[in-house]
């Protein structure tokens, strides 16, 4: 704790922005239906979030396990990592934009790790405690062998586990995970700036609060703060829209802290030491050689994704050591892969298509369409890595 701080002044900080938050989202709902009831349209509540049907089949300390299929039923494996500070959810938001769903669709047994929220006891809870023993305790109870799905920081996470020897991985999907971390973005020119002491926030607030990351996410992308309000008025005729729009706004909203010593780790040894493409960084006393990831590899990349810019997720094709390896372009932005109407019609049917191509169980499971192209997959070229970033928006 620092001298200028004391548990008190943080808990009001917390709570204060607490309120805020319900604050903005009343005052969110009382816009849009203001703005529909002078279109002559019915008033709308916020929608349930997550609702797929599941069940909690393993708990340790504050993490679980869900899985969402049904009892006796012959599926091919699948364990979904999301990341350590976000509510995995985003990956199950609405019926016709849930990830679990999809693939439950094509064909998958799946299962998602919740990290959980964490307490004031985890914040000398490191990178490792999490990926060498939380991640595969929970993928052990899904298969001795399952597929893996790594979105964003889980994606990162599970390369760990897995380079490390600690996740026997089926295959891995690699879901807009940062890699290169040194990849010009904005969020990695602010990791790494001078003025970013990861220690310093640590002492002063244990695990890092939400209302020190949340507005920092947001200002990744203003304008884009600003345009989807306007976005969001030209269409408020539109129910399914504003059902969406009000779910993500939702999970925007809904954010959880940072373990102290995670952070610290994640800034230093990720970010500013570019530890995955460095190879140095040392994770359970050993280093994360990309190298030995062997099993069949499929990167997903969205080219307006400033969170995870294409450029750092890429070198995933020339630094793994498989040879079974595709990438996949979207348009749109980092949250758009897992909510944009264009993922749910092409990029997660394929996605299962290629999980059960390279399952045991394929020929047992109902076969699954064939979508329409994603994109053409295509070898990382020096050309590539110097991808001008466009403009996305902010989940």
């Amino acid at each position: 704790m620092s001298k200028t701080e004391s548990p008190g002044n943080l808990d009001f900080v917390g709570a204060f922005y607490s309120l805020l938050k319900q604050q903005y989202r009343s005052g969110l709902l009382g816009w849009i239906n203001l703005e529909r009831a002078a279109r002559a349209r019915p008033a709308l509540e916020y929608p349930p979030v997550g609702a797929t049907q599941h069940e909690e089949v393993w708990r340790q300390g504050e993490a679980r396990l869900l899985r969402y299929g049904g009892p006796g039923e012959r599926r091919a494996p699948l364990i979904i990592v999301p990341s350590l500070i976000n509510r995995p959810y985003i990956l199950d938001l609405l019926p016709g934009r849930s990830v679990v769903e999809r693939l439950r669709a094509g064909g998958l047994d799946v299962y998602l790790l919740d990290w959980g929220v964490a307490e004031p006891s985890d914040r000398d809870r490191g990178l490792a405690d999490y990926t060498l023993e939380v991640l595969p305790r929970a993928a052990a109870q899904v298969d001795a062998r399952p597929h893996v799905l790594g979105y964003c920081m889980g994606g990162t996470l599970a390369l760990a586990a897995i380079a490390r020897g600690r996740l026997d991985a089926r295959t891995l999907v690699a879901l807009a995970a940062p890699v290169d971390c040194h990849d010009g973005g904005t969020l990695s020119t602010w990791a790494r700036a001078d003025g970013m002491r990861a220690r310093e926030l640590v002492e002063a607030f244990g695990n890092v609060p939400d209302y020190v990351l949340q507005p920092a996410f947001k200002m990744l992308d203003p304008v884009g703060l600003a345009q989807k309000f306007v976005h969001a008025r030209k269409k408020i005729d539109d129910d399914d829209f504003c059902r969406f729009f009000l779910a993500m706004e939702t999970w925007l909203e809904d954010n959880v802290p940072f373990p102290g010593r995670a952070f610290e780790e994640w800034i230093e040894d990720v970010y500013r030491e570019n530890g995955l493409v460095s190879g140095r960084w040392r994770l359970g006393g050993g280093r994360v050689e990309l190298a030995r990831v062997r099993c069949p590899l499929l990167a997903i990349v969205a080219e307006g994704d400033y969170i995870c810019p294409p450029r750092s997720s890429e070198p995933l094709l020339e630094r793994t050591g498989t040879t079974d390896r595709e990438l996949v372009r979207m348009t749109g932005g980092h949250i758009g892969l897992s909510t944009g109407a264009a993922a749910h019609k092409t990029l997660w049917p394929r996605v299962a298509r290629w999980l059960l191509e390279r399952s045991s169980l394929a020929r047992a499971v109902a076969p699954v369409s064939r979508p329409a192209p994603v994109s053409r997959p295509a070898p990382v070229s020096r050309a590539a890595r110097h991808l001008r970033r466009p403009r996305g928006r902010r989940p």
